[in-house]
């Protein structure tokens, strides 16, 4: 029988991500795929900064940026064509993670980039047409039993733990019994994609058309796609939408000889959350976890933000640095974080579906007033940081770890280029250092944590601050010094440098177990969430 660190079942992008990453830290994985091959197909097509930085991370960024296209303004209007304006978002700002904030792409250029990434760790097997049957576990490790689908030949291979990115209908969380929440599934939508015969602009070609005569919207998908998408109205089926049907629903923009029809789905919106992530040693990921509506464009980034946040913590404890303890905050941290995307979505999309013409009156009516005066658009729900793994009473905890760009030798670009990543303690006074005991220094050896030291040209600091990222951040919080999680999160911060080494200690304290257990999170029914 094979043996690995860990056994990936799903090798969509969430499971690339999670196979990447650990291939990278250097621990062995399998990763095994239903499908004969890649999908090959655009099911996600956004993507926020955050998620550009965690390709950036494993090598991927460049490639995916080769045919993604940055995202200028998202609209929302009356009509596809002569439409009045209801909302727009100016999405051409660089992000707090140091790239463009959104982005559009064709989702077989990402998997292709990341699977690049997956195979020249030189630590991941990576095998198709191949599915999970069944898995024991133990208390060293999971037993996998999985079957060939093209010669029907079943084996077993043996991990420390197995990740489940096995999607929405994840077999896998479903033979651990864990119940799910399911919340909004009201409404039908028919997707349509496109490959271009020759390059296509649109003057309205990113953004949602809330014609209650047909509710729809119109996005690039990178560089050489396009998506379109119908709201089902209350007397449709899916099985009314034929290829004819459809050609005559692309008729004011395309015909045949400009696109080729590449997929058809029609979807029903859902809202799932599985009520915990973690079974001993079994750890779902992406939708084997939550599902949400597709409004804000944050499925897939979620699932990555999972494998991101799932990494890290095996990283510690296959390599013996952290109590196994620490993967019980793997579903407090990223819960509450999946369920402010799951409310946001939600609000994004309600007023993009509306059918009844008086109510699509009365918002037209309301979003016109916001355009002229923001102050009526009503608060979006919060994203919460993470909570769990993370220095306690610490009010710069669970923030988002900014990216800037630095120079350091001569050499300029953006920090996690230059300087790295992992674990980072990011100081604006060099008393950092030396403020450190022989045991936080020990600390810091140990995980290979990086103390950067930044600042602007001219101050000594060996990390020139190129343009000023890292003051306006730190100032704005009121920090000298923050130590940053993997994932891009600050785990705490410090007003005096002088009093850094506490947050080691905090550090030391959560790895080895001595962190409160986290409070089960409740599910989505239990808290405040908007009605459809």
């Amino acid at each position: 029988m094979d043996t690995y660190d860990v056994v990936v079942i799903g090798f969509g992008p969430v499971g690339q991500m999670a196979s990447a990453q650990l291939g990278q830290a250097g621990h062995s994985v399998a990763a095994f795929e239903a499908h004969p091959k890649l999908y090959g197909m655009s099911r996600a097509g956004h993507m926020d900064d955050e998620i550009v930085r965690t390709l950036q991370k494993i090598g991927a960024a460049d490639e995916f940026k080769s045919d993604a296209v940055a995202w200028e303004n998202y609209d929302m209007r009356t009509k596809a064509f002569d439409g009045e304006l209801l909302l727009r978002l100016d999405w051409s700002q660089i992000g707090p993670h140091g790239h463009r904030g959104h982005w559009i792409f064709y989702q077989n250029f990402l998997e292709l980039a990341m699977h690049r990434q997956v195979m020249e760790t030189g630590n991941v097997t990576v095998t198709m047409s191949t599915r999970a049957l069944s898995f024991t576990q133990d208390d060293d490790g999971v037993t996998v039993t999985l079957e060939n689908r093209d010669t029907g030949k079943q084996f077993d291979v043996r991990a420390k733990y197995l990740i489940a990115a096995d999607g929405a209908n994840s077999p896998i969380r479903e033979a651990l019994g864990i119940k799910t929440w399911v919340g909004n599934c009201d409404y039908e939508q028919l997707v349509v994609d496109c490959k271009e015969k020759h390059k296509l602009n649109f003057d309205f070609d990113n953004g949602q058309f809330a014609d209650a005569s047909r509710p729809g919207c119109l996005f690039q998908l990178g560089a050489h796609h396009h998506r379109w998408e119908w709201t089902l109205l209350p007397h449709e089926t899916p099985e009314d939408f034929t290829e004819e049907r459809v050609w005559e629903l692309l008729k004011p923009w395309v015909g045949p000889d400009d696109v080729e029809i590449l997929r058809r789905p029609v979807y029903r919106f859902r809202e799932v959350v599985a009520e915990h992530w973690q079974d001993r040693r079994v750890l779902l990921a992406g939708d084997a976890a939550h599902v949400l509506w597709p409004f804000a464009g944050e499925g897939m980034c979620n699932g990555i933000r999972d494998a991101s946040a799932l990494v890290w913590r095996l990283d510690l404890i296959l390599k013996g640095q952290a109590s196994p303890q620490i993967l019980e905050s793997y579903t407090a941290d990223r819960k509450p974080n999946f369920i402010g995307w799951m409310n946001l979505s939600r609000e994004i999309g309600l007023p993009c579906v509306i059918t009844d013409p008086e109510i699509a009156a009365m918002r037209d009516q309301g979003m016109k007033a916001a355009l002229t005066d923001p102050s009526l658009i009503p608060p979006l729900p919060e994203i919460p940081g993470p909570t769990a793994f993370v220095r306690a009473e610490d009010p710069m905890a669970g923030g988002i770890g900014h990216q800037g760009v630095v120079t350091v030798d001569g050499t300029t670009g953006l920090f996690d280029d230059v300087v790295g990543g992992g674990w980072v303690l990011l100081t604006r006074s060099a008393e950092t250092t030396t403020a450190l005991s022989a045991a936080q220094t020990d600390l810091v050896d140990r995980l290979g944590i990086t103390i950067a030291h930044v600042g602007p040209d001219g101050s000594g600091a060996p990390i020139i601050d190129a343009e000023g990222t890292y003051a306006a951040w730190l100032d704005s919080i009121g920090a000298q010094t923050v130590l940053l999680r993997p994932d891009f999160w600050v785990f705490g911060g410090v007003a005096d440098a002088s009093e850094s080494g506490a947050l080691l200690d905090s550090l030391a304290d959560g790895l080895a177990g001595r962190f409160p257990a986290p409070a089960r999170v409740p599910q989505p029914d239990a808290v405040a969430t908007a009605s459809v």
